[in-house]
């Protein structure tokens, strides 16, 4: 069966969305999430998190997640900061951090996630009982590390995004696991993006409680944002999973459990991408259902205030919209070619590009290319240092 995994600050009103959904499909399988600050980190950085009133305590995960329970609903825990920084290697530092999954313990939840290697390995040691998940940061897409990662004990492995297109590598991926294999549906990423493993490691040190909260100027997003604004083939280019299109890889790889990212959107985004996806189903606009394309970054604590002094429209989110019925002709496409696994090179098949005539729809380009080029304009000051975190600082 389809199992959704929904993204969470620990609000009690996302649960009022999803005890009606779990109501309605029954494939609400799980909420993660994680403290918005913390001795270890997680995925996202804390001002993300905390902009939309993302400051949850322990006390709130454990009612939380008492009441998501009485619905049949699990709670994963995200421990997957993607460094930390030498400190799980002294006697302090680890006492810290075993304190802490300790808390995270008592709070009931069903299962952490961890993207460390060595953490997977002290959390097994000293808490066996605590089930394990392999963060998607640690991006796995070989036999050889599923198959470390599971000696590991992991009981799930989030597979590495590129997967979602490699069918042949897919269907090697499920024939070889022991583990539940999980696939990220709307991330939205740039198809093996260069920028992805710096991108971890900037949200994991923003995230965590020995860093300045607002010393943190997010590159890689800036980065990408201004090459999709360029060229919005690369939003089709994204390896996302239609809704859909979920049957498609349960009966065909035995994939049952899909993740939904976007723990740092509004609560009206999230529900409405869970009941898309519990629902198996979407009319609208897809960049609806993608969380990283979504990024306003007029109201973006980063930006915000160098959007006013700048010109707040150039820097809002351009209005591009991408009809979700018409992107089933481009997933079929992909399906009936054997994905994308024997083409890594874009610029050579370009399949993508022949459908963004038919896919995509948007008033005035000229919009998205002012939003590239305010993008690129703080970029190149970054570059130059005429913007820097002392300024953030001072501006936020």
């Amino acid at each position: 069966m389809i199992k959704i995994c929904v993204p969470s600050r620990f609000e009690p009103e996302l649960l009022d969305g999803l005890e009606q959904l779990q109501s309605e499909t029954g494939r609400i399988h799980e909420v993660y999430g994680s403290l918005s600050r913390s001795v270890i980190g997680s995925g996202r950085p804390a001002r993300r998190l905390t902009q939309q009133g993302g400051s949850p305590t322990f006390e709130d995960v454990r009612r939380f997640t008492e009441r998501a329970h009485g619905s049949g609903i699990r709670v994963n825990y995200l421990l997957n900061s993607a460094v930390l920084d030498h400190a799980e290697y002294t006697r302090a530092g680890r006492k810290r951090i075993l304190d802490y999954v300790g808390e995270v313990a008592d709070a009931g939840v069903d299962m952490v996630t961890i993207a460390v290697p060595y953490l997977i390995e002290l959390v097994r040691s000293h808490l066996p009982e605590l089930p394990v998940s392999v963060s998607v940061i640690c991006e796995v897409a070989s036999t050889n590390s599923l198959r470390l990662f599971e000696r590991y004990g992991a009981q799930r492995v989030q597979l590495a995004e590129d997967c979602n297109r490699d069918l042949p590598l897919l269907e090697l991926l499920s024939g070889a696991a022991n583990s539940d294999l999980s696939l990220v549906v709307n991330n939205g990423c740039l198809r093996f993006c260069a920028y992805r493993a710096y991108h971890n490691t900037l949200c994991s040190q923003g995230s965590q409680s020995d860093k300045p909260e607002h010393g943190y100027i997010d590159y890689p997003l800036l980065k990408c944002s201004a090459v999709r604004a360029r060229d919005p083939v690369e939003i089709l280019r994204s390896p996302w999973i239609r809704p859909e299109d979920l049957p498609y890889y349960e009966e065909r790889f035995g994939i049952e459990l899909f993740k939904i990212a976007g723990r740092q959107l509004p609560l009206e985004r999230i529900l409405d991408m869970a009941g898309a996806y519990a629902r198996l189903g979407y009319d609208g606009n897809f960049m609806d259902l993608l969380a990283t394309p979504a990024v306003d970054f007029s109201n973006h604590p980063m930006t915000a205030a160098l959007a006013a002094e700048r010109g707040v429209e150039r820097y809002r989110r351009p209005d591009i919209y991408i009809d979700n019925a018409r992107l089933g002709k481009l997933t079929r496409a992909l399906h009936a070619r054997g994905g994308c696994g024997g083409m890594r090179d874009c610029e050579k098949c370009r399949l993508c590009d022949t459908m963004v005539g038919q896919a995509i729809r948007e008033d005035d380009p000229s919009v998205r290319t002012e939003h590239a080029g305010a993008l690129e304009g703080l970029i190149g000051d970054l570059a130059e240092g005429s913007w820097c975190v002392a300024e953030l600082t001072t501006t936020s």
